[in-house]
């Protein structure tokens, strides 16, 4: 994860209060090649990477992953304000990377967002054959998140859990 000092001001970071500093075993740098020496990243790829990403920021159109794009996203337009006044953003959710100091983790995925027993759409988990086992239902970390695939989502097994236990409930009552 690659992020500058525009995200720090302007959000939360590891769920610190909005302000904070920015934990010392953070990796940060003054330029994002330092920042990719530090890291033992391809110097050129990252500075490639950055200018290709800030471009599709300007035009407000991430051609390589499609962020921004989801209506949840969208939702929240008001969230995102640039913290300088020499940047303007035509998508409410994609920013620039280019105010210092720049900063860096390596992030690995989780259990809770990338595994699971997988369950269909009344939380019935199901077996190899993709069969429901009669009596067994998952929701929230238990479950394989297929809603959304793997990511680092906060809320998204909150919101599952909720939503695929009153499911499971639902379907045990025979109300499904």
């Amino acid at each position: 994860m690659i992020f500058d000092q525009q995200y720090i001001d302007g959000f939360s970071f590891i769920d610190a209060p909005w302000g904070s500093e920015v934990p010392s075993w953070v990796s940060r740098a003054n330029s994002v090649k330092e920042l990719a020496a530090k890291l033992e990243i391809d110097v050129a790829g990252l500075a490639a990477s950055v200018e290709r990403f800030n471009g599709f920021a300007r035009k407000g159109d991430d051609e390589d992953f499609h962020r921004g794009e989801a209506a949840w996203c969208l939702a929240k337009k008001d969230v995102w304000k640039p913290t300088r006044a020499d940047e303007t953003y035509i998508s409410p959710t994609l920013g620039t990377l280019r105010i210092p100091p720049f900063y860096g983790v390596e992030l690995h995925p989780s259990a809770f967002a990338s595994a699971g027993l997988v369950a269909n759409a009344s939380a019935q988990v199901l077996n190899q054959r993709g069969l429901p086992i009669p009596g067994l239902y998952a929701a929230g970390n238990n479950a394989v998140h297929t809603e959304y695939g793997v990511g680092y989502q906060a809320g998204f097994s909150l919101g599952s859990g909720m939503t695929f236990g009153y499911l499971a409930a639902r379907h045990m009552a025979g109300l499904n």
